[in-house]
Formats: C-alpha cells, sequence, structure tokens
C-alpha cells in the first residue's frame, strides 16, 4: 500500500509533463488552420469556378491590326499592331490605345507608301455576357460595343530608285471618331498571384471617320530624293472624309 501512495505523485506528474509536450507540438498548427495568414487570405482565391465574374482591376491588351484606310479618296491596306491599357470597372472599359500600320497598295502587293499611328481614347461596356454556365469553369464570354476620338498621323514613304515617278502627300495628321464591337473571351484564374488575375482574348472591328477636309498638298517624287511641288490639277480635287475598317486581336490581362 505505501508503495503504491509512494507512486501515484509520481504518475501525476508524468501524466502531466506529457499533456504538455502534446500541446506544444499540437496547438501550434491547430491555430494555423483556423486563421489563415493575410497574404493567403487577402488573394482572391476562387473557392466555386461557377461563381459571379468580378472584372474590376488594370486592363492591358496587346496584338495585331489589319484592314484598310481610305486617305484622300485612296485606299491601303493596313498592317500593323495595336496596345491599349486603362482601368476596368465592372462591365466598363476605360483604355488609352496605340496603333501602328504599314500602308501598302490594295491587294498582293509588295508597294509600300508610308505608315499610319493613331492615338486614342476609348471607352468600352460588356452589352452581352455569357457567365461559366454557360461558356465553361471560370470562363467569361462578353459582346461589347465601345466608342472614342483619336489623332492619327501620316508619314508617306517616297518611291524607290527603280520605283515610277509618283505623287506623294505631304505628312499631316487628322483628328477621328472611332465606333466598333467585338468579342471578349474571358478566362479566371483560380488562385491568382497579382498579375494576372484573369487572362482573355479580344478580337474587335473599329470603324474611323474624319471630318470632311480639304486633299493633302502634293509632292511629284522620282526617287528617295528628288521631288519638286505638284502642279495644281485641272479640275481641284473635291474635299474628303478620310475612314478606315481595322480589325484588332489582341491578348488581354487584368489584375
Amino acid at each position: 500500500m505505501r508503495s503504491a501512495n509512494r507512486l501515484a505523485p509520481l504518475e501525476r506528474v508524468g501524466t502531466g509533463i506529457t499533456c504538455v509536450l502534446l500541446l506544444a507540438f499540437t496547438g501550434s498548427p491547430v491555430a494555423v488552420a483556423e486563421e489563415p495568414p493575410p497574404s493567403v487570405a487577402t488573394q482572391g482565391w476562387i473557392d466555386d469556378p461557377y461563381q459571379p465574374h468580378d472584372t474590376t482591376g488594370a486592363n492591358l491588351r496587346l496584338g495585331s491590326a489589319v484592314g484598310h484606310i481610305v486617305h484622300d479618296g485612296k485606299r491601303y491596306t493596313a498592317l500593323g499592331g495595336a496596345v491599349a491599357v486603362g482601368p476596368r470597372i465592372g462591365r466598363f472599359t476605360f483604355e488609352a490605345d496605340f496603333m501602328y500600320v504599314d500602308l501598302s497598295a490594295p491587294g498582293p502587293s509588295t508597294l509600300h507608301y508610308g505608315n499610319a499611328e493613331r492615338l486614342g481614347l476609348m471607352a468600352r461596356v460588356d452589352v452581352l455576357r455569357f457567365g461559366p454556365r454557360m461558356i465553361g469553369a471560370n470562363s467569361l464570354l462578353a459582346i461589347y460595343a465601345e466608342g472614342g476620338v483619336a489623332r492619327q498621323w501620316h508619314h508617306w514613304t517616297r518611291p524607290g530608285e527603280r520605283e515610277p515617278q509618283r505623287e506623294v502627300p505631304v505628312d499631316g495628321s487628322i483628328a477621328t471618331a472611332v465606333a466598333g464591337f467585338g468579342l471578349n473571351l474571358d478566362h479566371r484564374l483560380e488562385q491568382p498571384r497579382g498579375f494576372p488575375n484573369r487572362i482573355g482574348w479580344q478580337l474587335g472591328w473599329q470603324l474611323t471617320s474624319s471630318q470632311t477636309k480639304e486633299p493633302d498638298a502634293m509632292v511629284v517624287c522620282r526617287g528617295p530624293t528628288t521631288c519638286v511641288a505638284a502642279t495644281a490639277p485641272s479640275q481641284p480635287r473635291a474635299a474628303g472624309r478620310d475612314t478606315a475598317l481595322l480589325v484588332t486581336s489582341t491578348i488581354a490581362v487584368t489584375w
């Protein structure tokens, strides 16, 4: 009996030490599991791939542009690139965009006439949206309309040594209005890293039109260095309107 009474306090001390050690090794992981670190909790991870889309953020697009430009009554094939950046707020996007295209003769031709640059301010709205339950998990398809204003510069190339003599317009610029529509296929990342949170592809059609203006001054060039002022035509050219129809294909990221 006495030996049993002597062992009882030792057993209670051993049990206490064991409990303390168990709490020390298991308490910290339990606390972490209940309260995730702020760096994880604030990343906006997606729990349900079919939940509504939040498209707010900064938006950047980069891609190609192709189509035709009509300037001073002459039509040119346009081929180049486009870049745009601006805030995206729900269904609305506001962008500053820049476009650069080479101007060549229509059809299968290597005759190069110059290039055009356009800098504009655009506003776009998603008119119709088709969510992930129709398109697929974390995906969104939008049909959009857009409008804006831009400044377009023309830089004309003189003929080469082996090209025939031709009239070359004097470099200039015009103010133009822009209207367009297109498709935006947008995919949300389930575990965003900050840049990007979304990635997509946009296919758009843009129509530009300037105010009625007087024809450009012309010079007659034979080769790249020999140019003289063009004589006045027997019948003055009527004032006209510059237009363009361009198709853009761009990759877009939102963060």
